[in-house]
């Protein structure tokens, strides 16, 4: 059973967020606000790049052969490993509803953990919308629409499971999928009562909000952590085992006891579902990666990579560094403070993430994936294309900026993992920090890590669009994000 979605997904700004409305333009978890402009603008790019471009010669284009096929292989290795290590995740789901102990919600979350860094280096495949062919035999139109429902965020908790009294969100019914048979979105009556993988699809951003989201990595991890009730304080959520004892009278909701079980085995089949999902959605975009496949994302880039292939890798590594991560995932949680906007605001891995988003970039420009087991594949990278065309002192200069954002990355990665010291602590607002007992100087450094790290991203994306330049692509046209 392969599912996709054909959505693209913008961000829900919070409150917050959206009071500095007039001078921020919050782009969205796979699209940025004005993508219907920066479509256009890439569009009229692609109308012109033969004029752009000079004759390629022979040597040229066995450099884009062996560029694109690197990049390929390196897709489908990322791919295959988030897709074995998905299927590692749902094992431990199984096991974990099936038998609620300590034990096995660790592992479980330990599985969750470890299926987050190969996905999260895959990202950087995503921003491919405004290049990929229509192909009616393709089972995925582009990344970019595939992924909203693995990754979708922010999400509104409220909408599947119990969350706290004072808890603001845009659904702010008592009635959830967990605890209803049916519950209403809007104007739309859902129909609840039997949880299944096809249900979870047919909800993602029910009713036009894309903050009701229902599937994917992060509807796994609040079924596992829970809401984190800390804010800016340390600590994850803490959602205790007996959330998924299906004993009458040992079941509960946090805190809260139920008289019956029937709730708790609802959240097990719906934790079932989801981590069932993930695993059907991956296993159709491994697919489409596959060495000698047809009618595939693939077999798509490689006939066209001598018209945009070199294009679409540069725009997709400024998109991710510069549009996404520097700006969406971390400026504007930064500015605001808000732990809504940290990317895994449940588990408190963001950190992990952050990092993995960053190496992912990398790994294009350097031509080489790391995978689980340890293998290197690829082989051939926008550094070696560079060097190849004449244009090392380029190559140079933009290796210079990967060190440097490899280096700030390193530097949040020892603090969450070694120090405890997580993203929620690290954006939060010096007044915000005081109320938790730590002092201005120990904040204003802590913020500090993260707004290093934002800046490297951004020096990084002049880096990749001098190499654009380099390459005769004169306009990129990656996407900006918001601008503070």
């Amino acid at each position: 059973m392969n599912m996709t979605t054909v959505t693209s997904r913008k961000i829900l700004p919070t409150t917050l967020a959206a009071a500095l409305a007039g001078i921020l333009l919050v782009s969205g978890c796979t699209k940025q606000a004005n993508e219907d402009a920066a479509t256009d603008a890439q569009a009229e790019v692609q109308d012109t790049e033969a004029a752009n471009n000079k004759t390629t010669s022979g040597a040229e284009k066995a450099n884009i052969d062996r560029l694109v096929i690197s990049y390929a292989n390196m897709a489908h290795a990322a791919y295959k490993d988030s897709l074995d290590s998905a299927k590692t995740l749902q094992t431990a789901v199984n096991t974990y509803v099936d038998t609620p102990t300590e034990a096995n919600l660790d592992a479980a979350k330990a599985a969750y953990k470890a299926a987050r860094q190969p996905y999260s280096q895959t990202e950087v495949f995503r921003f491919d919308e405004a290049f990929v062919t229509a192909d009616d035999q393709r089972e995925i139109g582009s990344v970019d629409s595939w992924e909203g429902q693995v990754n979708a965020w922010p999400l509104d908790e409220a909408l599947i499971d119990y969350v706290s009294d004072d808890y603001e969100g845009e659904y702010n019914s008592q009635d959830n999928i967990i605890n209803s048979d049916s519950i209403a979105v809007g104007s739309i009556k859902q129909d609840t009562s039997t949880i299944t993988p096809q249900l979870l699809a047919d909800m993602n951003e029910i009713g036009g909000s894309e903050a009701n989201v229902t599937t994917g990595y992060h509807a796994i991890e609040f079924m596992l952590w829970g809401q984190d009730t800390n804010g800016v304080g340390e600590g994850a959520g803490n959602r205790p085992v007996s959330d998924y004892i299906t004993t009458d009278g040992e079941c509960t909701s946090g805190e809260s006891a139920n008289t019956e079980a029937s709730i708790c085995e609802r959240r097990g089949e719906f934790l079932k579902a989801a981590a069932q999902l993930l695993v059907d959605d991956l296993t159709a975009m491994e697919a489409q990666w596959q060495p000698d496949s047809e009618h595939t994302l693939r077999s798509d880039m490689i006939a066209r990579k001598d018209n945009n292939g070199l294009r679409q890798i540069l725009y997709q590594m400024g998109s991710l560094a510069l549009g996404e991560l520097a700006s969406q995932r971390m400026q504007v949680a930064f500015v605001t403070g808000s732990t809504e906007d940290e990317h895994e605001c449940f588990s408190d891995l963001t950190h992990l993430s952050y990092a993995n988003n960053a190496r992912g970039i990398q790994n294009v420009f350097n031509g080489s994936y790391k995978t689980v087991a340890g293998k290197t594949v690829g082989g051939y990278g926008v550094k070696n294309y560079l060097i190849d065309t004449g244009h090392k002192d380029v190559a140079d200069k933009l290796a210079a900026d990967f060190s440097k954002v490899e280096s700030d990355f390193n530097i949040i990665v020892e603090k969450g993992e070694k120090e405890g010291i997580k993203i929620d602590q690290m954006i939060a607002t010096v007044g915000q920090a005081s109320k938790q007992g730590i002092s201005a100087e120990e904040q204003n450094t802590r913020r500090g890590w993260v707004e290093t790290a934002i800046t490297s991203l951004q020096e990084l994306t002049t880096g990749i669009e001098n190499a654009a330049k380099a390459a005769g692509i004169d306009n990129l046209d990656a996407d900006a994000g918001s601008q503070f």
